[in-house]
């Protein structure tokens, strides 16, 4: 017994030994983000990557030269750099055209030449947009609806699409109701739209891998190509007085295929982070010589009333 309880002692002596971990801490990398879109200017955030376990704040690159090439080679314009809250690059006069392909060449003192391309697809119409009131909830002046929401459109025939389709809730101003108090901005950004949140999948959809930001979805036309596209989601939307004359907006974006891929890499990342024993989803790149996403959208906007009909 007295030999069990010295033995017992040397163990739990033995297992309070402090653990060194070989923690490999790599040099940071120059991380490049752009996601460019017809009728707006290149923006292109440039930061240098960090450990995981690090607690530093992001480290924005104010020094680089940033330069946009047609995909024949022709440079087009040597970006700017804009000093707000988080510094970015902007093109002076460029702004993508559909159907054309760019090339970003970024240049940061000490590291070398980073490089991507990518085009910008043509946009497909939304052909409608409609909503039916399932189930409501709460007192007449602060009523939640449960909603159905059907979106169409037609799927051009031929090379494979990607696409990311997002819903918004439009609350116009309570005096004037010709005044939202979160719309489309002067640049027809969806930028100050309330997601339309949960958007919960119908079985009947595509596969889809929901987008971390803004609750929308991704998907490819693999299921229906060539084809007349619907799909159907629920969701909750709550009508006060001030959001009787608002709208449900669809925002339908047209993406290439790097964007398909690094956003739907990404989403799936963050909605595992939280899950220790699952395998860890490595974030799609395109941007050689770095870390990051050079990637072109087109984007089609269409609309649906909230009346008091509901």
């Amino acid at each position: 017994m007295f030999t069990l309880i010295i033995m017992g002692g040397i163990f739990v002596s033995s297992c309070e030994e402090p653990v060194d971990l070989d923690i490999a801490v790599l040099p940071p990398q120059i991380v490049v983000n752009s996601n460019f879109v017809p009728g707006q200017p290149f923006q292109v955030s440039i930061t240098k990557s960090k450990n995981v376990l690090s607690t530093e704040t992001e480290e924005y690159v104010n020094d680089a030269e940033v330069r946009i090439f047609s995909s024949q080679g022709k440079e087009l314009d040597k970006l700017q750099l804009k000093h707000f809250q988080h510094p970015f690059y902007e093109s002076r006069r460029l702004q993508p055209e559909s159907g054309k392909g760019y090339r970003i060449e970024v240049e940061v003192p000490g590291y070398p030449q980073l490089i991507a391309e990518d085009i910008v697809p043509f946009p497909v119409a939304l052909e409608n947009i409609e909503m039916d009131t399932i189930e409501t909830f709460g007192a007449i002046d602060e009523r939640v609806y449960k909603v159905e929401i059907n979106v169409g459109f037609t799927d051009p025939i031929g090379a494979q699409d990607y696409y990311h389709l997002s819903l918004y809730n439009e609350v116009l101003d309570p005096v004037d109701e010709t005044v939202p108090m979160n719309g489309f901005d002067e640049n027809n950004s969806e930028d100050n739209l309330v997601p339309l949140m949960p958007l919960e999948n119908d079985k009947d959809n595509p596969t889809v891998t929901f987008h971390y930001e803004d609750g929308g979805i991704l998907f490819t036309d693999e299921d229906f190509d060539g084809q007349k596209a619907g799909l159907k989601f629920y969701s909750l939307i709550s009508l006060n007085n001030e959001a009787r004359m608002g709208k449900v907006i669809g925002v339908l974006r047209t993406v290439s295929k790097d964007y398909y891929l690094y956003h739907t890499s990404l989403s799936r990342q963050i909605a595992n982070k939280d899950r220790p024993f699952v395998e860890p989803i490595s974030v799609y790149s395109n941007i050689e010589n770095g870390l990051g996403i050079f990637s072109g959208y087109a984007v089609y906007r269409d609309s649906v009333s909230i009346s008091a009909s509901f």
